[in-house]
């Protein structure tokens, strides 16, 4: 179930990572002050050391992807920790393409915070990313978590059909412990998503008998996920959805029919305006200049063809506070998850990308339909995760 759980947000990560501005940082957001303030720089300053870099508050999805700009005195941990001489560092950078050859550290645009900077150097001389488990810390983990003794952890792991055996550091096992026991989400965090997108008790319940028919602990459909992940990692990341190629937008619709197809069931979309209803494919939708005011309805069927629910989906509700701090949630599994892909990060630098007659795609449609993947994708790992909670119960 782990390996399942895992995968479900990995997926409901990547759409989430697709460029949305209801998920970008804003220069009022009362977290970023906070953050300024924790780290000694004004605003207006630290704007504009992101510009100098080429990136803007805008790239960024959540507070904890920032951190302290590069400077002579921010760079001295790691030349002390790592007992580097500047022209060490500056040579191993160069090495791993963090920055040009000539370039200092406090030139690059890749690694431009002082934090990342620290585990990049890191991962670059000891080769990992997290703290392998011991007895010290796996004692603090116990105390932390209540846990009387390693076979008490032990048998809790084996009741969420997991093991000891499978962690090598501390921070995966700490993660799971606490996904485990608190969930990703709440039950009320999950419920408040879908009275968002008027699903209703019965629809959920239609939703979740239909999940438990499927053998997700088959090792083929396991395969199938994992193929579906590497090809949304495989994304380089963008702007915003207007600057996707005519192949990307295919590649991530297939992958999305892909994802339907292993969850057996079959969508249907609808226009919606003033009480009338027109059906459009998903295709047709990334064509549309503008939905001229219409809220988008999925009706959701099994592939044998019985309906399971509809979801209505409006341009106002992806400015909203649930679908905003779902955004978030989901953002706190990301660390995890990336550390069964490759250590090196995508660089996440935009850069113009056109179709191949040299056209962008219609940006409002493009959100449009982005944003329904997500809301979308974002329902299936909620109804999983309450799929697992009821199975405990019973």
């Amino acid at each position: 179930m782990k390996k399942l759980l895992s995968l479900v947000i990995c997926f409901s990560l990547c759409f989430t990572l697709l460029p949305s501005t209801s998920f970008a940082i804003e220069t009022n957001d009362k977290e970023l002050e906070k953050f300024l303030q924790d780290i000694g720089w004004e605003k207006e300053a630290y704007i504009s050391y992101l510009t100098s870099k080429g990136w803007t508050l805008e790239d960024f999805y959540s507070i904890d992807e920032l951190g302290t700009p590069l400077s002579e005195e921010s760079i001295q941990p790691v030349l002390i920790d790592f007992e580097l001489t500047r022209e060490e560092l500056n040579a191993l950078l160069i090495e791993n393409g963090d920055i040009d050859k000539d370039q200092d550290v406090l030139d690059g645009e890749y690694l431009i915070f002082a934090e990342e900077l620290y585990d990049f150097v890191d991962f670059y001389i000891n080769g990992e990313f997290g703290t392998p488990i011991d007895e010290q810390n796996l004692q603090e983990l116990l105390t932390k978590y209540g846990f009387a003794s390693k076979e008490e952890l032990e048998a809790f792991l084996i009741n969420n059909n997991d093991s000891l055996d499978d962690y090598e550091y501390i921070e995966d096992l700490d993660y799971m412990i606490d996904l485990y026991k608190n969930g990703l989400f709440t039950d009320e965090e999950i419920f408040g998503l879908f009275d968002e997108i008027g699903l209703t008790e019965a629809e959920i319940e239609n939703l979740l008998n239909h999940l438990e028919k499927l053998d997700f602990e088959d090792p083929t459909v396991l395969d199938r996920l994992l193929i579906l992940s590497d090809r949304m990692i495989a994304f380089e990341e963008f702007e915003s959805a207007d600057e996707l190629t005519a192949e990307q937008i295919s590649e991530l619709l297939s992958i999305f029919t892909e994802l339907l197809d292993i969850f057996q069931v079959d969508i249907q979309y609808y226009l919606v305006k003033d009480g009338q209803k027109e059906q459009i494919s998903i295709n047709n939708l990334l064509s549309l200049q503008s939905t001229n005011g219409a809220d988008l309805l999925l009706e959701i069927y099994s592939k044998e063809g019985q309906f399971l629910a509809d979801i209505l989906f409006t341009a106002e509700m992806f400015g909203s506070e649930v679908i905003k701090e779902t955004g978030k949630d989901l953002q706190e599994a990301k660390e995890i998850i990336a550390k069964t892909a490759d250590a090196k990060k995508t660089v996440k630098k935009p850069q113009t990308i056109q179709t191949v007659k040299g056209a962008k795609l219609p940006k409002t449609a493009a959100n449009y339909v982005q944003n329904i993947l997500i809301g979308t994708v974002i329902m299936i790992a909620g109804l999983f995760l309450l799929q697992r909670s009821r199975k405990k119960e019973i």
